[in-house]
C-alpha cells in the first residue's frame, strides 16, 4: 500500500512543471508600480490580487497615451507611451468550463509564462513558466500564481 501511495504521488507531482529564470541580476530601485499584459481572466485577476497584497500598484495597461511625433517633414512616427516602466506579459491556457475547473475553484494550466519587461531599456528581466494545477485545486494544488507574484517581488530592492 506505501509503494501504491508512493507511486501516486510521483505521478501528481510529476504532472506540474514551474521554473523561474532571472535574466537580469540587478534589483528594480524605485516604487513598486507595475501594469499588466494580459487578457482579462478570472486567473489574471487572482495575479493582479496577489500582486496588490505584496505592495505593488497594478495598472491594467502597459499604455494609454497614443504620441506622434513629427520625425523629418516626410516621415511621423507614432507609438504608444508606457503608462509605468515596468510590465507583467502574462499568457497562459487553462480551460475555463466547470467540466475542468478545480472544486475549490483553481485551473489546470497546459502553460502560464510570466514576462516582467523593463519598458526603458526593452529588456526582459526575469521569466516564469508553469504548468499543472494553480491554488486551490486540493489535493493538487500547485503554486503558479504565488511563484509569478515571488519572482516580481524577488525583482525589487
Amino acid at each position: 500500500m506505501r509503494a501504491f501511495a508512493l507511486s501516486f504521488l510521483l505521478v501528481i507531482t510529476g504532472c506540474a512543471h514551474n521554473a523561474t529564470t532571472v535574466i537580469v541580476d540587478q534589483k528594480i530601485e524605485g516604487p513598486k508600480v507595475i501594469a499588466l499584459d494580459a487578457p482579462r481572466t478570472p486567473w489574471v485577476v487572482e495575479i493582479e490580487q496577489s500582486l496588490r497584497k505584496s505592495g505593488f500598484k497594478v495598472l491594467r495597461r502597459a499604455s494609454v497615451n497614443k504620441v506622434t511625433e513629427k520625425v523629418t517633414d516626410a516621415r511621423t512616427e507614432e507609438y504608444r507611451e508606457s503608462a509605468t516602466r515596468y510590465v507583467l506579459v502574462v499568457s497562459g491556457s487553462a480551460p475555463m468550463d466547470s467540466m475542468h475547473r478545480c472544486f475549490a475553484g483553481g485551473y489546470d494550466f497546459e502553460y502560464l509564462t510570466a514576462e516582467l519587461v523593463d519598458t526603458r531599456t526593452n529588456e526582459t528581466l526575469l521569466n516564469v513558466t508553469g504548468s499543472g494545477y494553480s491554488e486551490n485545486c486540493p489535493p493538487m494544488s500547485g503554486s503558479l500564481f504565488g511563484n509569478i507574484t515571488s519572482a516580481v517581488v524577488n525583482a525589487w530592492h
